[in-house]
């Protein structure tokens, strides 16, 4: 390939695409040319369309579909904490080329995303045990927030209980319920609405419009219009 491989990061929040981004930036072979957020839509062709599922609800089949259908990406890469099989194997049958561990160093993201832009596919054997410093940055990390924990925060602004918290993220109850009790005591608040409250009054924190629904949440209305 000639010239350096080039990527469009996408995620719902302004901040974990301006992390990304930083953290790309130390390497002279990986330009970043565009920065979607709230949006799958990508204006210029690129080599590698890097999607961060930070604060989803789930893993996003639809714009992934989307992305892929558009052509204007040669290569998807999901970064993600999501690792279950059948997930990962859904994801490649999709069309997705790489699938990757947010614990990774930026040295490791970088060369993934080498690795995918020459036309293999790349999926890490396990997770790494904690996130690394690197340039990547979520909403309220500086309040000691993991980047896990502040994914939770993100689903309890949007008002969803454990069970769907957990579901959405596809951890155990008491996983998110040890998180939640972990982002009370970092935040020094009491109850979830004032956890929620003091995020969204954050500007960290501001979710970005999409452009696109989940396909699965239009089908239902599109039957009730008919």
């Amino acid at each position: 390939m000639s010239g350096p491989v080039t990527v469009a990061l996408l995620n719902d929040f302004d901040i974990v695409v301006n992390g990304l981004a930083e953290m790309l930036s130390p390497f002279d072979d990986i330009a970043v040319v565009e920065m979607s957020v709230g949006s799958v839509h990508i204006d210029r062709h690129v080599n590698v369309a890097l999607y961060d599922t930070f604060g989803r609800r789930g893993m996003p089949w639809s714009e992934l579909d989307d992305v892929v259908a558009s052509a204007r990406a040669d290569h998807i890469v999901v970064f993600t904490f999501t690792f279950v099989g059948e997930v990962i194997a859904e994801a490649l049958e999709r069309g997705v080329s790489g699938y990757l561990w947010k614990g990774t160093s930026a040295e490791q993201l970088a060369e993934s995303i080498r690795r995918v832009a020459t036309g293999e596919t790349v999926v890490d054997r396990a997770p790494y045990p904690a996130m690394r410093d690197g340039g990547y940055r979520w909403p309220f990390a500086e309040y000691g927030l993991s980047a896990r924990e502040s994914e939770v925060l993100a689903l309890v602004t949007e008002g969803l209980s454990n069970p769907a918290i957990a579901e959405a993220l596809y951890v155990s109850r008491e996983t998110v319920k040890s998180h939640v009790k972990q982002v009370l005591r970092k935040l020094g608040v009491s109850s979830r609405v004032e956890a929620a409250t003091m995020a969204i009054s954050d500007r960290s924190f501001a979710r970005q419009l999409r452009q696109m629904s989940e396909r699965e949440e239009r089908q239902p209305s599109l039957g009730r219009a008919r």
